[in-house]
């Protein structure tokens, strides 16, 4: 695109009409909004086109494939700084620093709605009356979701909120179905409610579901460069990122990061109902070691590692000698140790010193490196507790510093 000016430059990229805005978030903050309107349209399909239409982070070298887009721009922009804040903010990112784009669709007019509507009618005991018009908003809602423009969870003024409206369109597919059996053939058949059959793939989404039992159902969504290899599952309302490997279960709702692999017996768990409650949250390039699990609605900041085995819920902390910290579902809480003969350290949790929102599990920092540990519960006894080994700052790092970490 060398030499090419900017309008030329936008006529090669790919429509952004249907994305409402795209939030610039770091370190958890709100830091600047690009909305499609008038004197933003072209900065929207740019950074749109640069995370794949889809929330993704914008590091120094994504960075600066972003900057070639803006064409001329950009030497006006190092001139005149202030004139060009989209330019601005793509400028400001260097080496491994990073922000995180997070991408909203516009939702159709009414639809939220009409989820409304037919939710209270569910709740009265009226809606197979109003059925036509329930089924109608269920399946837009379930398309929306599997074309990535509605999520069960989104970042919200820099924070993971739970779509109550979206889950609530899920939730219409269940008094709306009727049990059908699905491929059935004399001994050979499985039955579910026929609103939740498993998806339908065109076969140019880019992704892959490998035979011959891996599958998505009805409502999830995954990115292109995605592979699902047998038995992976992504459950309704999942949500699976782009270069996601998925080799065991993606729960309902789940939301995952781009460029993760979910190892072979990796669990995820889901949540559908209650309808408040945000579901299990991983970042980018997430690894989930081989029989490792999260559940519960804990979240995984990017670039966090799982060692086979480590188990994550709601009730887990998760030890951090590095920071002196542990992190629990009530927030961050004391680290205090022990020593023992020979050595040896061991590690039990004291008051919490920092606050959070105890609706979810424990939140991993971004980097961390978890590895099985032991702690000292409040009986005195010990039990099986995940401890940060290291924190790295990319995948590069990773399989060294994870063998590394298990061995010692």
């Amino acid at each position: 695109m060398e030499n090419m000016k900017f309008d030329e430059i936008l006529k090669t990229l790919k429509s952004a009409e249907s994305v409402e805005k795209i939030d610039i978030v770091k370190d958890g903050k709100l830091i600047h909004t690009i909305a499609n309107t008038e004197g933003s349209k072209g900065s929207l399909k740019v950074i749109a086109n640069l995370v794949d239409f889809d929330n993704g982070n914008i590091d120094g070298v994504l960075a600066q494939k972003g900057l070639e887009l803006f064409g001329e721009h950009v030497a006006d922009a190092q001139l005149n700084r202030g004139d060009h804040p989209n330019v601005d903010m793509l400028l400001s990112i260097k080496g491994d620093d990073y922000v995180k784009a997070v991408v909203h669709y516009y939702v159709p007019e009414g639809l939220e709605e009409r989820v409304s509507k037919y939710t209270l009618l569910k709740k009265e005991g009226k809606l197979e009356s109003h059925r036509t018009g329930a089924l109608a908003a269920f399946n837009e809602v379930m398309d929306l979701l599997e074309a990535g423009h509605l999520r069960t969870a989104q970042i919200i003024e820099g924070k993971w909120t739970a779509n109550q409206w979206v889950k609530n369109g899920i939730m219409l597919g269940f008094p709306l179905g009727k049990i059908i059996v699905y491929n059935g053939s004399g001994d050979i058949c499985f039955t579910d409610k026929e609103t939740f059959p498993l998806r339908k793939i065109k076969g140019d989404e880019g992704f892959r579901v490998v035979p011959p039992a891996a599958g998505l159902r009805r409502g999830a969504y995954a990115g292109a460069g995605c592979v699902f290899m047998p038995p992976a599952y992504a459950n309704v309302g999942a949500h699976v990122g782009p270069g996601t490997m998925v080799e065991n279960l993606a729960g309902s709702c789940a939301q995952i990061g781009r460029d993760s692999h979910i190892s072979a017996g990796a669990v995820i768990g889901g949540v559908l109902d209650p309808i408040e409650a945000t579901p299990v949250i991983l970042g980018d390039h997430v690894l989930l070691g081989e029989s490792s699990g999260v559940t519960q609605g804990a979240r995984l900041g990017d670039l966090v590692t799982l060692a086979p085995g480590v188990h994550i819920s709601k009730a887990t902390p998760i030890l951090d000698p590095i920071n002196q910290v542990a992190y629990t579902s009530r927030g961050t809480a004391e680290l205090i140790t022990h020593e023992l003969s020979g050595g040896i350290k061991t590690y039990s949790v004291g008051k919490v010193i920092s606050e959070k929102d105890p609706s979810y599990g424990p939140e991993i920092p971004a980097g961390a490196l978890v590895i099985p540990s032991m702690s000292v519960s409040s009986q005195g006894t010990l039990k099986l507790t995940p401890l940060i080994a290291k924190y790295i700052k990319s995948a590069s790092e990773r399989a060294y510093a994870l063998e590394e970490a298990l061995r010692g």
